[in-house]
């Protein structure tokens, strides 16, 4: 079951690879991602890494490639018509955090690299 909802989540990933980094993509991101977390709840640590893939894929300096892969995630979490509708109580999610897992593990060194150095920041 898992394997096949991955495969379909990754189906679904790649086109929206190509979409995050139009200039209508990157503005469904920026205007939409806050909002939506807003609104859903019980998925934290789901929620702390799409945050950080949102900062990662505001960061003028991420690499235009990344930037499509962290954006691709953003936008299967933003829109509801995925694998799973998000519409559907208690399951709707599971799909998004699926997403945020796939693209999370291919980012997994550049976001720990990323997320050390927001954390410098910080302290400054």
């Amino acid at each position: 079951m898992a394997s096949n909802l991955n495969q379909k989540v990754e189906r679904f990933l790649k086109p929206l690879k190509s979409q995050a980094v139009t200039p209508e993509g990157k503005r469904k991101i920026l205007d939409e991602f806050n909002d939506k977390v807003r609104r859903v709840g019980g998925i934290e640590r789901v929620i702390d890494k799409l945050k950080l893939l949102y900062h990662y894929f505001r960061d003028p300096e991420t690499h235009r490639a990344k930037k499509a892969l962290a954006g691709a995630a953003l936008l299967y979490f933003i829109l509801p018509a995925d694998v799973i509708p998000d519409l559907l109580p208690g399951v709707g999610y599971v799909d998004d955090a699926a997403a945020v897992a796939m693209v999370w593990k291919f980012l997994s060194d550049e976001m720990a690299h990323y997320e050390h150095r927001i954390r410098e920041k910080g302290k400054e």
